[in-house]
């Protein structure tokens, strides 16, 4: 798929190519920083180093794609309108002036052809000729038949002077108006074109606005399809992987020593609620899964026995606690882990991005970092005391760092 086309679906398209309609390849994979409308939304390592299946997306895209290009054509159609309309505008000054140029030698040779109509009637009455018959009149012939005295009347060669500037007058006189029927003319279909520019203009306008219209209503639906569109390889969406890379990541800075991998924590929450997705919910785009899941009630048959350490508020039961969220913590466990991992200024166990960060902090803090298996192993036992579910998370951890590379940028830990 050419470049163009994704410059098109974010809105930078080149002129020529605005309006194509982006035809997707189902096989096609495409980094996310070719797709996002806003690259701030997820990491920027992320963006540029994660790919994404166009088939999880390309309905909506192409949906927005064409809303896209619809006002990209508007636009273009109005900028091009309006560049004209300004070449019009500086055209008819020119036509304007030159008009104003040919009307003062309009004049002018109106006054000299006055002139020389006068100069030749006079001339004419003088010989006794009319001035019909004056032109082309052998003065010569006339004297030698005694109609001319040559000695009482003007010369012909006066007569031929007066003939040919009367010639001459009449001749600038029809150029001036030539050139003043041409430039009336040209202002009356400089102003039709005008008229009709403003026309398309207005009509682009609403296209424009209308087309909008779509783009804001296709946009959000095209954010939570691409966010929520599985990452290469994997079984999770991109908001998922996005939430476990920043909690690796905001730990690097916190805990350097600690060491936690954003594909170890894939592997837990993977193993406790497939990602969010346990139960048929799944992750929205701020990270927050659609519906709260919630681990048994720990009232002791068969689960361990925890009273209540919440008053209900994050599991609903006031009486017995149950664990919680995606990476399901318990709400006594969540008291001490719990973090707002997405800067919205809550500590919820039901987001991702809180949870995330909360199951990091807990992995760090059963062991003095996890820069072996060994030590991996011993804080997933801190975090379930099961030796089947270790293993298990290791291996999808493993499979995960295998399918998936992150490799954090030079400006990683600034965002």
């Amino acid at each position: 798929m050419g470049v163009a086309l994704w410059l098109l679906l974010l809105g930078l398209a080149p002129v020529e190519a605005q309006s194509r309609r982006l035809q997707f390849d189902e096989t096609e994979l495409l980094s996310l920083a070719a797709l996002l409308p806003d690259p701030t939304r997820i990491h920027p390592d992320i963006a540029a180093q994660v790919r994404v299946d166009l088939s999880a997306i390309g309905p909506v895209a192409e949906r927005l794609s064409q809303a896209r290009a619809a006002v990209l054509d508007a636009q273009t159609r109005i900028v091009r309108s309006s560049s004209r309309r300004g070449t019009l505008d500086v055209e008819r000054r020119i036509v304007d002036a030159d008009l104003l140029s040919w009307r003062s030698e309009e004049g002018t040779a109106a006054a000299l052809l006055a002139a020389a109509d006068l100069d030749l009637s006079e001339f004419a009455v003088g010989t006794f000729i009319g001035f019909e018959g004056l032109e082309g009149l052998d003065l010569r012939v006339l004297r030698l038949e005694g109609t001319v005295d040559a000695s009482e009347r003007l010369s012909d060669e006066v007569g031929e002077l007066l003939t040919r500037n009367r010639r001459a007058a009449a001749e600038r006189h029809a150029v001036a108006v030539e050139a003043i029927d041409d430039l009336v003319e040209r202002l009356a279909m400089i102003d039709r074109e005008v008229v009709a520019l403003e026309a398309a203009m207005v009509t682009a306008e609403a296209e424009a606005e209308a087309a909008q219209v779509l783009v804001d209503d296709y946009g959000p639906a095209f954010e939570l399809a691409l966010l929520s569109a599985p990452v290469e390889g994997t079984d999770f969406p991109v908001v998922v992987l996005d939430a476990y890379y920043r909690a690796q990541l905001v730990v690097a800075v916190e805990r350097p020593s600690c060491e936690v991998r954003w594909d170890q924590l894939a592997g837990i929450g993977r193993v406790e609620s497939r990602h969010g997705t346990y139960g048929g919910t799944s992750v929205d785009a701020a990270g927050r899964t659609v519906d709260e899941i919630l681990g048994p009630v720990l009232d002791g048959d068969p689960w361990l026995a925890i009273a209540d350490t919440d008053g209900g508020r994050f599991d609903g039961d006031t009486i017995w606690d149950r664990a919680v969220g995606p990476m399901q913590f318990i709400p006594s466990s969540w008291a001490i882990y719990g973090r707002d991992g997405d800067g919205d200024g809550e500590e919820d166990p039901h987001n991702l991005y809180d949870a995330a960060l909360a199951a990091a902090l807990h992995l760090c803090g059963t062991t003095g970092g996890l820069s072996s298996e060994d030590r991996f192993t011993r804080a997933l036992l801190g975090y379930n005391r099961s030796i089947s579910y270790g293993l298990t998370v290791k291996g999808h951890a493993e499979e995960y760092r295998e399918r998936v590379t992150l490799v954090p940028g030079p400006d990683s830990m600034l965002v």
